[in-house]
């Protein structure tokens, strides 16, 4: 994701929070402010753009809520593209795929 990408969508999430999360200049002065840490931007900015996926949810009997995320930045290269297209597949189709591939 380009600086650019992240920026926009950071503003758009801002201005999805309403009054006082954007530091829109025509919300009331009485408004409190939402302050985000970056660390809790780029959280926000990598659930939003599919980076990040919630993997399971917590609630202990003290009602403490735990959120696990998981996610790679890593991108996928094309081997691992090919691996998440041949992964389904039997050994005998790939080995046929194989040699089909290479038939002279």
């Amino acid at each position: 994701m380009s600086p650019d990408q992240l920026n926009a969508l950071i503003e758009k999430v801002m201005e999805q929070l309403g009054p006082g999360g954007g530091g829109n200049k025509d919300s009331p002065k009485t408004s409190k402010k939402l302050i985000l840490t970056p660390t809790q931007i780029l959280v926000i900015a990598a659930i939003l753009g599919g980076v990040l996926k919630v993997h399971s949810i917590l609630l202990d009997d003290t009602q403490s809520v735990q959120i696990l995320l998981t996610g790679s930045l890593k991108r996928k290269t094309a081997f691992d593209k090919m691996l998440d297209q041949i992964g389904p597949m039997s050994f005998d189709q790939v080995v046929k795929a194989f040699l089909d591939h290479y038939k002279v």
